[in-house]
């Protein structure tokens, strides 16, 4: 068959709402656009259905029943690595409840009451922008500093830090968004994702990462204490 008569693959889009009217309409609305949709109820099946199948987009209400859309979110990107754009649908129009959607993943925020036009033209927007973000380096930087995500380990200079797992796990979190501070709370949440963590866990594991990075000439974890962490760049040391 000649190439250019190949059908394009139908784009697959997972809701994730509570609220049965809006997720009906949003199903209908997209399915007559030419989406293949599925819609479910609650964050376990979110999980579940995210882990278990291939979706092009995410449209997620950040207050799910079960588990909420934030931890969703966290879970997704932290324990699935899973890169899946999300664009999050909520009621929440504060700007803390836009950034915490952010901060947790979110590529995009949609408060309701919306046009279902306007849901339509910000999914089509992640898709183009996902299109080719398969092919995504490995590696995050920041400096001298490197973190492989597929094997844990962490470099600086080329040389190997010896780390705790959490430690590691925490390093790859600040990475993301190295110079911009991490709350102390999506912090543990990330680290400790089913269980309140022990007084002193954090400050362990970022007494240990703090050292192994000193060790190695990279003393740039700042704590802003009472708020969270961050990773400076040399020239603001």
């Amino acid at each position: 068959m000649n190439d250019s008569l190949r059908a394009e693959p139908v784009p697959r889009v997972l809701i994730g709402e509570d609220d049965f009217a809006i997720a009906s309409n949003l199903h209908t609305f997209l399915e007559h656009k030419g989406f293949d949709v599925e819609t479910v109820y609650n964050g376990h099946a979110v999980m579940h259905r995210c882990s278990t199948e291939t979706f092009d987009v995410l449209l997620l209400d950040i207050g799910l029943p079960g588990v909420d859309g934030l931890t969703v979110l966290q879970r997704l990107r932290d324990e699935l690595r899973s890169g899946i754009p999300v664009l999050v649908i909520s009621a929440r129009s504060d700007l803390d409840d836009k950034l915490a959607g952010f901060e947790h993943g979110a590529d995009d925020y949609l408060v309701k009451p919306f046009a279902l036009s306007e849901v339509e033209a910000r999914v089509r927007a992640l898709l183009k922008r996902a299109v080719g973000a398969t092919v995504v380096d490995p590696i995050r930087r920041f400096e001298t500093l490197e973190f492989d995500t597929r094997s844990g380990e962490a470099r600086v200079a080329g040389r190997p830090l010896r780390l705790t797992p959490k430690a590691a796990a925490l390093l790859e979190l600040l990475l993301r968004t190295p110079g911009q501070l991490v709350r102390r709370q999506r912090v543990e949440e990330a680290l400790w994702p089913n269980q309140s963590p022990q007084p002193d866990a954090l400050r362990s594991q970022i007494h240990w990462l703090r050292r192994a990075l000193a060790d190695h000439g990279f003393d740039r974890l700042e704590t802003v204490h009472g708020v969270g962490y961050r990773l400076i760049a040399g020239h603001d040391v």
